[in-house]
C-alpha cells in the first residue's frame, strides 16, 4: 500500500479537485452527487470525505484553487504602491488570464446556473469570491486615495466596479460568445478598461 506521504494527499486532493469541477460543470452542481464525482474520480466515495466535509466545502476548494484569488493574495505589498493606471492593467490582464482560461470558465459555467436557480446553496461561495476581490480592491484604491493619485471618491464603489466590468465582459466573451467583445484580446481590454476608470478618478 502506498504511504500516504505530503505529497500524496495533496495530488489526491488536487485529483478529486480537477475531476469534481470537470462534473459540475457538465451536470451542474445541484444535480451532482459524490457518488458521481468518485465513480469519474476512480475512487470510493468514502475518500471525498476524507478530504472534503461535504459537496459545499468541495466547491468552495475549487473557487479559491481555481479563481484569481490566489493571485491577488499573492502579490508583493510593494505592487500596491502603483499607480491606479500601471497597476489596473497589470492586473486586470493577469486575471483575465486566469478567467478566460478553461478551468476558470468551468468554474463560471458552475456558479451562474447556480445563481439564477439555487442562490440559497450557492450564497455561500457568491459572499467568499465576491467578499475577498472587493476587499483587496477596496484595500488598494483606500490606499491609492491616502498617497493621492485618485480623487476622493468611494473606494467600495470603486472596488464594485471595477469587479463588475471584469465579470461583465468576461460573461459576454466566454458564456454568451458575444463576438463584439471576443475581438479584443486581454491586453486591448484591459488598457481600455483601466483608461475607462483612471479617467474618471484623476485628482481634479
Amino acid at each position: 500500500m502506498m504511504a500516504r506521504t505530503p505529497k500524496v494527499v495533496e495530488d489526491r486532493r488536487e485529483h478529486i479537485l480537477e475531476v469534481a469541477l470537470t462534473v459540475f460543470s457538465e451536470k451542474g452542481f445541484s444535480r451532482t452527487t459524490n457518488n458521481d464525482i468518485a465513480r469519474a474520480a476512480g475512487i470510493t466515495p468514502g475518500l471525498i470525505y476524507h478530504y472534503f466535509e461535504n459537496k459545499d466545502e468541495l466547491l468552495g476548494a475549487i473557487v479559491e484553487t481555481r479563481s484569481p484569488l490566489g493571485l491577488m493574495r499573492s502579490l508583493p505589498p510593494e505592487r500596491l504602491d502603483m499607480p491606479p493606471e500601471l497597476f489596473l492593467k497589470f492586473l486586470l490582464v493577469q486575471v483575465l488570464g486566469i478567467v478566460e482560461g478553461e478551468t476558470c470558465v468551468k468554474l463560471l459555467r458552475i456558479l451562474l446556473p447556480e445563481a439564477l436557480h439555487n442562490a440559497a446553496v450557492i450564497e455561500p461561495i457568491r459572499s467568499q469570491l465576491l467578499g475577498q476581490v472587493v476587499s483587496f480592491l477596496r484595500s488598494y484604491y483606500t490606499h491609492q486615495i491616502e498617497l493621492g493619485n485618485i480623487c476622493q471618491t468611494d473606494p467600495t464603489f470603486l472596488a464594485h466596479l471595477t469587479f463588475s466590468c471584469l465579470v461583465g465582459f468576461v460573461t459576454r466573451r466566454q458564456i454568451v460568445g458575444d463576438p463584439t467583445v471576443a475581438q479584443y484580446s486581454h491586453e486591448q481590454l484591459a488598457t481600455l478598461i483601466t483608461e475607462t476608470i483612471v479617467n474618471g478618478i484623476k485628482p481634479h
